[in-house]
């Protein structure tokens, strides 16, 4: 996992380079974005609500209600960023669908982070997928 700095939606430094456990301390300068990309088998589901989209509609009860207990945050635009521990052995993708779900992997995406703790806070927080939301994950993204 890493963190650094964003300037209108654009990395400030050449992201995919910067080795793994590199983190951006300090207060955040106006306007800058904080972006954090995971590592390893955590993802994280982007849910949108925007541009006429909203994720939340396509995601089914059961699977909401798991993912309502792993570690997330809310976005700025009304939508939600959950992170999870991918415990499945298929080949996920790092992708946008038309449906408003957004999925980011390890080393290959990242997500602005507007949360208020500092993500190594958060780690242990991050819940193991289960089988069932395995299947629903490699349904969309693999």
């Amino acid at each position: 996992m890493k963190s650094f700095l964003l300037k209108n939606n654009t990395p400030t430094i050449k992201w995919s380079l910067l080795p793994e456990n590199i983190f951006f301390e300090g207060k955040i300068p106006e306007g800058y974005d904080l972006a954090v990309a995971p590592s390893g088998n955590d993802i994280i589901l982007d849910v949108d609500v925007k541009n006429g989209k909203n994720g939340f509609k396509h995601i089914p009860y059961l699977i909401r209600t798991e993912l309502d207990y792993t570690f997330y945050y809310n976005t700025r635009s009304g939508g939600r960023h959950y992170w999870l521990n991918y415990s499945g052995d298929k080949v996920l993708f790092n992708r946008a669908t038309s449906l408003g779900l957004d999925l980011r992997i390890g080393g290959k995406g990242y997500v602005k982070y507007p949360h208020t703790t500092d993500i190594r806070c958060c780690l242990e927080l991050i819940n193991e997928s289960s089988v069932r939301m395995n299947e629903w994950l490699e349904e969309l993204f693999s």
